[in-house]
């Protein structure tokens, strides 16, 4: 798919390394803040593997062909693509930050590795980049996470383009876009809401959890959204004001908040995100969630208990096949013996229940 930007149609020029700045509204930095460019390289050098591009630089030296993508600001340059590669150059030219921040290099960099100048294409303004940029990181080789795409498909969708021309020049589904969106402009209104993005109870904020959410009964009831409608376009705080409180709450069990005490209820997407939901539509299992923040409490009123007990039999008789099947490498341990005798046991008593059940129910007819 040709994708038609602007940026194409600019020629390169080269600036020196220093008048290169990072752009702290990168998509990868949804959920960071930085107080200096240190901290900024630190996370790109943790989270977003510059120290490939730093050995590959070492090795081959800087390869000057694919231009950083930039916006003149001033007299500097602020880097809109290419962050990554900046921080590794950084890196490499200064010795100093390497010792601050910890990074031992392989080898010491040589001329080939350390360029003066490096080959940029300007553009006058971001939105004359979100085409090139935004195709390459959606479905070009260096994909973004979804907290990534949805951010930059916003920023886009907020300056004016609608989500056809959006989904359309990123080779995007059109409702795969929207759900991005709509999730993005969620988590901002959670965020101005109270909701501590740098509280939650993992290190990493999985935002599939929220997108998916918005788009399931249970939770859009809730939250006062009611029926989803994919024909129309998202908008900024989605959510009904009267509704905050009871959004915060969701936001709380998917996500946690971790100075109030509470730990977030998702464990896993599947099946806790559809448990929730579930509980969500069923009024005596909602007030309880609500009562007791358990979503396994919770659940067991949604769901009966021969139901239930029918899942967890099921899924002991396929652990008991999968451990005979390996039994062939037992290797004598007498604990391992004692605990499959009492399997063995429980497994008669739970047949003998069974039995009597069958018959007293065979006798009452």
């Amino acid at each position: 798919m040709a994708v038609k930007s602007n940026v194409q149609d600019v020629q390169d020029i080269n600036v020196p390394l220093k008048d290169l700045q990072f752009d702290s509204e990168n998509p990868r930095f949804t959920d960071q803040t930085f107080q200096n460019d240190e901290d900024l390289i630190r996370y790109l050098y943790d989270e977003m593997d510059v120290a490939e591009i730093i050995q590959s630089i070492l090795s081959s030296g800087y390869l000057n062909y694919e231009p950083l993508i930039v916006l003149k600001e001033g007299t500097s340059y602020t880097v809109l693509e290419g962050n990554r590669r900046l921080a590794a150059l950084r890196i490499l030219a200064n010795k100093e930050l390497r010792n601050k921040l910890g990074i031992q290099l392989s080898s010491e960099p040589t001329a080939k590795a350390l360029p003066g100048e490096i080959k940029v294409r300007c553009v006058d303004a971001r939105k004359d980049a979100r085409a090139y940029i935004g195709f390459k990181h959606i479905n070009g080789p260096m994909k973004w996470d979804a907290l990534a795409k949805a951010k930059y498909a916003a920023r886009w969708f907020e300056e004016g383009a609608d989500i056809a021309t959006i989904s359309k020049t990123l080779g995007d589904n059109h409702n795969t876009v929207r759900r991005l969106v709509n999730g993005w402009l969620a988590l901002e209104q959670a965020k101005a809401s109270g909701f501590d993005i740098e509280d939650i109870s993992r290190k990493r904020l999985a935002f599939s959890h929220l997108y998916t959410a918005l788009t399931r009964n249970g939770y859009r009831d809730f939250i006062g959204l009611g029926d989803e409608d994919l024909s129309s376009p998202p908008k900024k705080n989605p959510i009904p004001a009267t509704k905050t409180k009871d959004f915060l709450a969701v936001m709380s069990w998917l996500y946690g908040q971790e100075k109030q005490k509470q730990p977030a209820l998702i464990r896993s997407q599947n099946p806790d995100l559809n448990k929730l939901n579930q509980v969500l539509l069923h009024p005596e299992a909602k007030k309880l969630l609500v009562a007791e923040r358990n979503l396994d409490s919770a659940f067991e009123r949604v769901e009966p208990a021969s139901k239930r007990f029918e899942d967890a039999l099921l899924k002991a008789s396929r652990q008991c096949e999968d451990a005979n099947k390996l039994s062939g490498h037992y290797d004598g341990d007498g604990t391992l013996l004692q605990v499959a005798d009492g399997m063995q046991k429980t497994v008669k008593s739970l047949v003998l229940v069974m039995k009597d059940k069958v018959r007293a129910e065979t006798d009452g007819e």
